[in-house]
């Protein structure tokens, strides 16, 4: 009997040993790494969790990468389309002025000049690039999505030469975000600026101020009168586009903050659910050191009574 009960206690005492030494363990290991789990063995729930939260951060991060970009873009045309309405509102000035009656062919061939400077300078804004990509071409961002015309036929003629697609972002991640959360950042740039070589008599930049440069070539003073009403046409149509440019990019904005947010709320989730108190992991490894202490002593001291009752 008394071999049998040593026997046990002698297991019980190894038991009691073995637990004291893995809560030891583990508290020096949280304490030593900062997490509650090094392994998805060590804690299971948690672990799934965390990648869990880990995915939604990666997603969410791309999305406001993207919007970021897109944002950039968008404010980019907006500025663009801002500064062709301003060479816009110069050329009716000027339409203004050569629609007196007191002007003559020589003040209206001078005029054409600086008229057909505008329509350069309008081209090249149309032209513009961020960072490689051109702005007003639809998705054909390789090349000028505006060329002008042969010097040697028709100078004041400007052609388009993008497309019609559209590139969108992402403003969210709900299971209908194909339908709703989708943000268009590009823009076929003969839909605001025209193509004076396909539509002529559309009222939009392009056509308007070829139009204005040849009626000052000819000094044709009803066509400079007309000039007056179709460029302020164009002007009002650029800055509708502007102003909607404008809604984009703070729709956007509004966007990045509420994803910046919600990114910050899965942190601190992550870290809820992923990092341990270290003080509190102190405080138990220092309890545990002192439990496994106490085991060892007690071990030995049993084990110590029973060699005396077995051998004694």
């Amino acid at each position: 009997m008394i071999r049998v009960t040593g026997l046990m206690t002698d297991r019980s005492l190894m038991a009691n040993h073995d637990r004291a030494t893995e809560k030891l363990y583990e508290a020096e290991r949280q304490v030593s790494s900062g997490k509650r789990a090094d392994t998805p063995g060590d804690a299971p729930e948690a672990m799934s969790e965390v990648l869990r939260i880990n995915r939604s951060l990666a997603v969410t991060g791309q999305i406001i990468q993207n919007a970021r970009e897109g944002a950039s873009r968008i404010s980019l045309m907006e500025s663009i389309l801002t500064q062709i309405d301003n060479v816009m509102i110069r050329a009716k000035g000027l339409a203004i002025r050569q629609a007196n009656g007191t002007m003559d062919a020589e003040d209206r061939r001078i005029a054409a000049e600086e008229a057909a400077r505008l329509l350069e300078q309008t081209v090249a804004l149309a032209n513009t690039r961020g960072g490689e990509q051109y702005l007003f071409g639809g998705t054909n961002i390789s090349i000028p999505p505006f060329v002008l015309g042969d010097p040697q036929k028709d100078p004041f003629v400007v052609s388009y030469q993008g497309n019609h697609k559209s590139s969108t972002i992402q403003q969210g991640f709900t299971p209908s975000f194909r339908q709703a959360g989708l943000l268009k950042t590009t823009i076929s740039g003969d839909e605001v600026l025209g193509d004076s070589g396909k539509n002529p008599d559309a009222p939009l930049v392009f056509p308007a101020l070829r139009r204005f440069v040849m009626g000052l070539r000819a000094n044709d003073e009803a066509a400079i009168h007309n000039a007056i009403g179709e460029l302020d046409l164009a002007v009002r149509s650029v800055s509708e586009r502007a102003a909607v440019l404008g809604t984009y990019e703070r729709s956007l904005r509004s966007t990045i903050a509420r994803l910046e947010k919600y990114r910050t709320d899965l942190k601190v989730l992550r870290s809820e659910t992923e990092d341990v108190d270290i003080p509190k992991a102190a405080s138990r490894m220092a309890l545990s050191q002192n439990l496994l202490e106490v085991s060892a002593k007690a071990s030995r001291n049993i084990l110590q009574n029973v060699q005396n009752v077995l051998f004694h």
